[in-house]
């Protein structure tokens, strides 16, 4: 059967809701663990009617939220149906306007009373995410696309390698390969948990897939430090989850795509294994880097589609997006991008659809809010949203009739 394809933005519960009281960002905030506090962030808990009209006035097709798990388990066997009756209500509003939902389980956020039991280091923390999605795919039964984990690479990587993000573990890699191998047994859990509940939902993970490059390509070293970093970043866990064809633990394929990864193979035994990330710009022009350092390097979202398409499943990108405060920068990058993407599309990759991050400005994790994301600019101290003209652009580049027709 013929289906749409979706296109809109992304957003975070712990970045937007405001007031994510029992989960362990806001303990960290609290305790100035973390630099910046997300407090009431842009209080979408109560104002996403105002956010959706603009989605829907945008044109938009999909709008991707997720739920925050410490709402809905606030204690450890304690469920709050009243927050369950919100996200469904979510779900029901963003039907209401033309939009499919497409809802995220877990995104970075853990509910205190499981980080303090040890969190994704625990055994039974496979077990414990899974009943929650289980619970949580029985409520919210009218979604079909739905998102396990948000980038458990990136949440491994700053949880237990870079220490910057609860519970601040640096430089643990048995830590790190822990959380790594319940993570990928909790999206096993939860997809076969959901497959039971309805086996016509669309279950994924969204996959944080940089390019790595080397910084020299003569270098031997750094050809295989730039291979290593790939296989870390691009690889490990659809193994650990155990994807490959004819063994299905994913539905469609969804990739989050920022930047590009330069590396060069010195210093520290890790370094050189691995690689560090080069200090150079790489045939860059001037202002080829977002606000928080990212490079931005369109050719690479072409890359990671046709490398993903070897799994021979749909592909939604549920992340791409740029941190700026220069509004000509931003309607570059998504006219690039999206360039990118239907080109890719007209070659054959099968992509059914593309969400740009974000909706809106909102709290960027341990950047705070300085870092600009949204297609729709809020000023903190009123909640006041303005659409910034990439808004419109967006729509105007793929609401036509050849990103429209059917797959």
């Amino acid at each position: 059967m013929a289906r749409q394809f979706l296109w809109g933005c992304s957003t975070s519960s712990h970045q937007v809701e405001g007031f994510n009281t029992r989960n362990d960002w806001w303990e960290a905030e609290a305790n100035g663990s973390l630099p910046f506090k997300s407090g009431a962030a842009c209080d979408q808990y109560r104002l996403y009617p105002r956010d959706l009209d603009m989605a829907c006035d945008l044109g938009h097709t999909a709008h991707r939220f997720s739920l925050e798990w410490s709402r809905i388990q606030p204690k450890r066997g304690a469920w709050d149906t009243g927050e369950l009756d919100h996200y469904r209500r979510l779900v029901d509003a963003i039907r209401h306007r033309g939009m499919e939902p497409v809802v995220t389980l877990h995104h970075f956020t853990n509910p205190a009373w499981f980080a303090g039991q040890g969190g994704w280091l625990h055994a039974d923390s496979p077990a414990l995410f899974a009943d929650y999605a289980a619970r949580v795919f029985r409520a919210l039964d009218t979604v079909t696309y739905w998102l396990t984990i948000n980038e458990p690479t990136v949440l491994v990587m700053q949880s237990f390698v870079n220490g910057e993000w609860p519970p601040f573990m640096r430089n643990s890699p048995r830590s790190a390969w822990r959380a790594m191998r319940n993570l990928a047994k909790g999206h096993r859990l939860a997809y076969f948990a959901g497959k039971a509940a309805n086996s016509r939902i669309r279950i994924s993970f969204a996959h944080n897939a940089p390019v790595v490059q080397p910084c020299r390509p003569d270098s031997t070293a750094d050809a295989l430090a730039a291979r290593a970093r790939d296989y870390a970043l691009n690889r490990v866990f659809f193994k650990l989850i155990g994807e490959r064809p004819g063994k299905r633990t994913l539905d469609y394929v969804a990739l989050n795509y920022y930047t590009r990864l330069v590396v060069r193979s010195e210093g520290s035994l890790t370094n050189r294994v691995f690689g560090k990330s080069c200090g150079h710009d790489h045939h860059l022009g001037q202002g080829r880097r977002s606000t928080i350092r990212w490079e931005v390097y369109p050719a690479g979202l072409r890359l990671v589609l046709e490398r993903f398409a070897r799994f021979d499943l749909p592909i939604m990108v549920t992340e791409n997006g740029i941190a700026t405060d220069d509004e000509a920068a931003r309607e570059h990058f998504i006219r690039q991008h999206v360039t990118e993407l239907l080109s890719a599309r007209s070659a054959g990759v099968p992509i059914i659809g593309y969400l740009y991050w974000s909706l809106i400005d909102n709290f960027e994790w341990h950047h705070g809010y300085r870092a600009r994301f949204g297609l729709v600019g809020v000023d903190f101290e009123t909640q006041r949203r303005v659409p910034r003209p990439a808004a419109r652009l967006l729509t105007e580049l793929l609401e036509t009739r050849e990103t429209q027709r059917s797959f």
